[in-house]
């Protein structure tokens, strides 16, 4: 009963109803509400208050959290880090997701934006040559892209694949060739991005995404990721 009244307090707040910084009624009010008892009331409140929809403030009462994209996002995340087998699926997704990310870049990218990808890719470069990872600067200039798509939604999308797939970065920082693949591959895409260029960005960013995916795993693809095992023996 309580993950039904939880999900009918969430309709109040997703329509309006109940706003961003209001106290949610008493415990007593929200019981007769709903024909519950008020331990109900209490464990559906607590599931709010753990999703990140409802908070305890000091001194007493519940009151309604501001919607971020950090709630949209956050149960995709729970699901996709309790689920290891869905991590190929999730590199699938990438592959649709990610060329229409740098797309918006191109389109929306603003000077700064465009100094801050490029600062990191030379930077990227000089750990390149000189033989060190790169994962962490492959992330930043992805993160930069979905930044510049001024979408807090695309960003915290964005952060969230990162963290999943971090492992997947990381084998593929620690080879030379691989590093290298991955530098060619963002340095066309901003050059694409730099020249307001929205259908080259699109096509290097997917191009990109299958290179590193095929030369990951030679004769597979995108699926193949989702298997670390047949990765390392690459």
């Amino acid at each position: 009963m309580y993950k039904e009244v939880a999900a009918r307090i969430r309709e109040l707040i997703s329509s309006g109803e109940l706003e961003a910084g209001q106290a949610l009624p008493s415990e007593r009010k929200l019981a007769a509400q709903f024909e519950v008892g008020r331990a109900v009331i209490r464990e559906a409140v607590r599931q709010l208050e753990a999703s990140g929809l409802v908070e305890s403030r000091h001194g007493g009462g519940n009151y309604v959290r501001e919607i971020t994209s950090e709630h949209l996002v956050a149960p995709i995340a729970s699901l996709l880090n309790s689920k290891a087998q869905l991590r190929g699926e999730l590199m699938d997704a990438r592959s649709l997701f990610e060329p229409q990310v740098a797309r918006e870049a191109a389109i929306r990218a603003t000077t700064e934006d465009l100094l801050l990808m490029e600062a990191v890719v030379i930077r990227q470069a000089e750990r390149v040559s000189k033989g060190q990872p790169t994962a962490e600067e492959d992330a930043e200039f992805h993160a930069l892209l979905a930044h510049a798509t001024r979408n807090s939604v695309v960003e915290r999308v964005m952060g969230v694949i990162d963290d999943l797939l971090e492992d997947v970065y990381e084998r593929l920082s620690q080879h030379g060739e691989r590093s290298q693949l991955s530098l060619e591959g963002n340095r066309r895409i901003l050059e694409a991005v730099q020249s307001r260029d929205p259908d080259a960005a699109q096509r290097a960013m997917a191009e990109h995404i299958e290179d590193i995916a095929a030369h990951f795993h030679p004769g597979g693809g995108i699926h193949d990721l989702e298997h670390p095992d047949a990765a390392k023996g690459a």
